[in-house]
């Protein structure tokens, strides 16, 4: 018989049946007893032995441990926080666990625990257990970090809440409605209100509160939404660490954290914004520390990351800011091992994108677009060799080269300050087709690594270069105004008739988007950005209404959102990737939100050519 405090209260008939449901296990050292991505049912209690739980690495050497677990201790706590909280999906856990000797163990199944713990005292000992393995783990990883100063901070998790937070909650005062706050959850793509009243934060409440407190009940959609808003709160800081967020949900069980500094609401914490960060640690460490021979092997850790965000449901903007934060380090980590090869760089220089990677609108290894601005003309030489390196170096990695050859490589997508001074000023006087194409996709330029005055002066020569470029300006113009948002004039038919049997996302939808926003954004002198950042700059300027910034902004998201996940489903299950949206196997519910975001694009292209 072995003791434990789970089974201590129970008479001896009782604890023959506890063990009868119970699994007795053996490992022989060196042996996997939790695999990694494993969803984890049940608590294995060691008897006997000793083991470690780590983060896999590429090898046996690189793995990071995180703690030893030992006799009378509990293996697979780190699942513990979807048993305490039923409203919580278990998910595979990213962590492993082996025996170091000959282990013993006792499996108690989920089912089996919730019984064992109904009394007060037995949770209360339980979860005790969870706190003092938690402080293990905060000293491990302390260790770690004391050993890891001279890493990027990125590359650890131990991060801040301001790190990884939702800094644009959705706030409502506690006097608006039910069936108004459920609006606004739904328009805005959360999944918590936070209830606000004279800058103090006074509750909140779920998508699974108005589930269990309003539609299971069947009361009132009218009534006040502080009649069901939780009063009782856990907040954190901004300054306050991941790991203490995840301490707290796990305690109480609990998706949620209002994030509050100086008694005012800043933001709000996830548990996916936690535990997606303590998934990324992984492949954030082999982006930092990267060797040439490992490129190849790289896209398929990336890959990882994305399906994993893609199964939790993340909201695309974060997933497109995850995914686009490991394409930066990549591409910063190829730079460092061109320079590795050849030397450093003889005059300061910057790394820009474009595309996709520029509008951080990135999620699966494309083509590159890319191209280099440097200080001296007489480096060319040097940086037509490392344009030629970068591209092989990145294209081993898994970006395919660009087939228009936009690329550092190119001399005409490279060169010095005063070369792209001449070079826009060229495209700017004789605005031919060729040159508008080139145009459009470099004007989504984002900086990636470089001397930050380089950039500095390299945006003031674009700007300037765009003080006298109107007939440049109308020629884009123009050329849009030739591939025009499909009309919504006419009722349903104009759109999802008979004949028209789909609609290509990125011809059609994403392209006319970008350059109509591009173009107009250069008409108020706005030459630098990602499409969120230019939106609000011309909300800002007030060459948009507040209400149009902020539908345009959810309909792209409702628009990205679709065309990621079509294109992800599509690469994984090997099928060839398209860009179409079916028109014939949406719902009338789904026509009528497409038909919403295809009349605010085309209304932002018409507010756009209407200035020419």
């Amino acid at each position: 018989m072995i003791d434990h405090f789970l089974w201590d209260h129970l008479s001896d008939e009782e604890k023959n049946k506890v063990f009868i449901q119970c699994t007795h296990q053996t490992f022989e050292h060196g042996q996997i007893i939790h695999p990694a991505n494993e969803v984890r049912k049940g608590l294995h209690l060691i008897i006997a032995g000793t083991a470690e739980v780590y983060i896999p690495g590429l090898t046996a050497t690189e793995d990071e441990v995180l703690e030893m677990v030992k006799e009378g201790e509990f293996l697979g706590l780190s699942q513990f926080y979807a048993f305490l909280s039923p409203t919580v999906d278990l998910e595979p856990s990213t962590l492993e666990v082996r025996a170091i000797d000959d282990v013993e163990t006792l499996y108690i199944p989920f089912s089996l625990l919730d019984k064992l713990i109904t009394q007060p005292s037995i949770r209360e000992k339980m979860l005790q257990e969870v706190s003092l393995r938690l402080y293990d783990v905060y000293q491990s990883l302390a260790l770690q970090v004391k050993h890891n100063r001279k890493r990027a901070e990125r590359s650890t998790i131990i991060q801040t809440i301001g790190d990884v937070m939702d800094e644009t909650p959705l706030i409502l005062p506690r006097d608006v409605t039910i069936q108004k706050a459920v609006q606004e959850l739904r328009a805005n793509r959360r999944t918590a209100v936070l209830v606000v009243e004279q800058d103090q934060l006074k509750g909140i409440v779920t998508e699974q509160d108005f589930i269990e407190r309003v539609l299971a009940s069947g009361e009132s959609t009218e009534r006040p939404i502080s009649s069901i808003m939780t009063n009782n709160l856990l907040t954190i800081t901004p300054h306050h660490y991941t790991y203490e967020a995840l301490t707290i949900m796990i305690a109480h069980g609990v998706k949620h954290l209002p994030v509050v500094h100086n008694g005012k609401v800043v933001g709000i914490v996830h548990l996916s914004h936690v535990i997606q960060k303590e998934q990324l640690f992984h492949v954030n460490e082999l982006l930092s520390n990267v060797k040439e021979e490992q490129l190849p092997k790289m896209k398929h850790h990336l890959y990882e990351v994305l399906k994993t965000l893609v199964q939790q449901n993340v909201p695309t903007t974060t997933l497109l800011q995850v995914m686009n934060g490991l394409y930066d380090q990549l591409l910063e980590q190829c730079l460092k091992i061109v320079e590795e090869k050849i030397g450093h760089a003889p005059s300061p220089y910057v790394f820009y994108c474009m595309g996709s990677a520029g509008r951080r609108e990135q999620f699966l290894l494309t083509d590159q677009d890319h191209f280099l601005v440097y200080e001296n003309e007489e480096d060319n030489e040097y940086f037509a060799t490392f344009g030629e390196k970068i591209v092989k170096l990145l294209e081993s990695a898994g970006y395919k080269r660009c087939r228009g050859n936009m690329m550092a490589s190119n001399e005409q997508w490279r060169g010095s300050l005063d070369a792209w001074q001449s070079r826009l000023r060229d495209w700017v006087l004789h605005a031919t087709n060729d040159r508008l194409l080139l145009a459009q996709n470099f004007f989504s330029y984002r900086y990636i690594t470089g001397d930050k005055q380089i950039h500095d002066r390299f945006v003031t020569i674009v700007e300037q270069g765009l003080d006298r470029a109107k007939i440049f300006l109308y020629r884009l113009s123009q050329h849009e105004r030739e591939h025009p948002v499909p009309t919504l004039e006419q009722p349903i038919r104009a759109i999802f008739n008979m004949h028209r049997k789909e609609i290509d996302i990125k011809k059609q939808l994403l392209f006319p988007f970008h350059h109509s926003l591009q173009i107009l954004s250069l008409m108020h002198n706005i030459v630098y950005g990602t499409p969120t950042e230019k939106l609000k700059a011309l909300y800002e300027k007030k060459v948009i209404s507040e209400n149009f910034y902020k539908d345009l902004r959810a309909s792209m998201e409702a628009v990205l959102s679709y065309y990621v996940k079509k294109r992800v489903d599509e690469y994984s299950a090997g099928k060839e990737l398209t860009t179409t949206l079916e028109l014939r196997s949406l719902t009338t519910r789904e026509k009528e939100e497409w038909m919403l975001n295809i009349r605010l694009i085309k209304e932002l292209q018409t507010y756009m050519l209407s200035y020419y």
